[in-house]
């Protein structure tokens, strides 16, 4: 990825980038209740501390040079796009939790009784969120390495 185009992929939790000798560090705000990576590639070290506003500066680390540091990008780009499908999944079960609230708060029992769910259409639905998933991403409360 362009540089240019990084910066202003992250721009939104841009805290910090700095060059230490011959290391880049990206460090990023993300809120605390963000997920992180599980497994991190060879040479890319994420280090985090809380931020005392309910968020948490992570740092990414590797040295710098450009096989890595598209390495880093790929792996904040992951975590950026896994957390805010996250949270949009989260508003949108709420949404449609409320929504049948509503239906089971307005119809009568008897139309209540006749609503069905398509089962095999849920199911498949989070199979595959289950197979688009990877095991690399996780929830961590603690510094990932550090």
């Amino acid at each position: 990825m362009i540089f240019g185009q990084f910066i202003n992929k992250i721009n939104k939790y841009l805290y910090s980038v700095r060059i230490l000798k011959n290391y880049v560090s990206f460090d990023l705000t993300f809120p605390s209740t963000w997920i992180m990576l599980k497994k991190v590639p060879e040479g890319v070290e994420i280090l985090q501390n809380d931020n005392g506003d309910g968020s948490k500066i992570t740092s990414f680390v590797c040295e710098n040079n450009t096989q890595l540091i598209n390495k880093l990008e790929n792996i904040v780009d992951a975590i950026i796009k896994t957390n805010i499908e996250r949270e949009e999944k989260e508003r949108l079960f709420k949404s449609k939790v409320q929504e049948l609230k509503n239906i089971f708060e307005n119809e009568n029992l008897e139309s209540l009784k006749g609503l069905k769910f398509d089962i095999e259409q849920l199911t498949k639905l989070i199979e595959n969120e289950s197979k688009e998933l990877t095991d690399e991403i996780t929830e961590t409360t603690e510094n990932v390495r550090g």
